[in-house]
């Protein structure tokens, strides 16, 4: 399984080569994270498993492809378009 880093790198490298800006690339890789984050905390604190693989990273990485995908659909919402 890649690591967060790994993901969020791969992205930002798509997202630039499509053209958006770096501020607004930055801004939605944050979002993504902050969000997989959330969302994994959110999930851990309803589990009463003692299952050690559902540590807040471990998850984080789980639900993080998801959002990184939905980066560019957060970019457009504030009108931005990739200048290619």
């Amino acid at each position: 399984m890649a690591s967060r880093q790994q993901l969020v790198e791969k992205r930002r490298k798509e997202l630039l080569k499509r053209g958006y800006t770096e501020g607004i690339v930055e801004l939605s890789l944050e979002w993504a994270q902050n969000s997989a984050s959330g969302m994994a905390n959110y999930v851990l604190q309803y589990d009463l498993s003692d299952d050690n693989d559902n540590d807040a990273e471990t998850m984080t990485v789980k639900f993080l492809p998801r959002y990184l995908k939905d980066t560019e659909k957060y970019i457009r919402s504030f009108g931005h378009l990739p200048k290619l």
